[in-house]
């Protein structure tokens, strides 16, 4: 999985800015414009407290950013996954009508007799397939 996006920040560790990189090589310009993980950042010295501070392993906390952008990029690959899955679906549908439509047509025509589907006497393979395929995906629905 890839390391990118990716904070980088600059100040101490109340006080920074911070900024989002998203490749190797925009990383090792901002790294060597001063830029830092979170956790290289210095201390922030006056206050309440810091001596405290300075005992917490900081490598275990993970700045809010960083849960934003995951949060972003998890909302838009929900989104791409239902996408594929329709997609994925509406291929499997065609498939199936090919696979019908290679049927001969009484065959077609027994299937729709059992499910008791009525068609025109007269119809040809493409609306017998379609009408089985109908009825098989609302067997799958209901």
């Amino acid at each position: 999985m890839s390391q990118y996006p990716k904070m980088l920040y600059k100040g101490d560790q109340k006080n920074f800015k911070h900024v989002t990189v998203n490749s190797a090589s925009e990383e090792a310009e901002l790294l060597e414009a001063g830029w830092v993980d979170y956790v290289e950042l210095p201390e922030h010295e006056a206050g309440i407290g810091a001596g405290a501070a300075s005992s917490i392993d900081k490598s275990a906390f993970v700045p809010v950013e960083q849960f934003d952008v995951l949060g972003n990029e998890n909302i838009k690959l929900k989104e791409e996954l239902v996408e594929a899955l329709k997609e994925n679906q509406e291929l499997r549908k065609q498939i199936r009508f090919k696979e019908l439509e290679d049927k001969p047509a009484d065959e077609l025509k027994a299937i729709l007799d059992k499910a008791e589907i009525k068609y025109k006497a007269n119809a040809g393979k493409p609306e017998l397939a379609q009408l089985v395929l109908d009825h098989e995906s609302k067997d799958s629905k209901g």
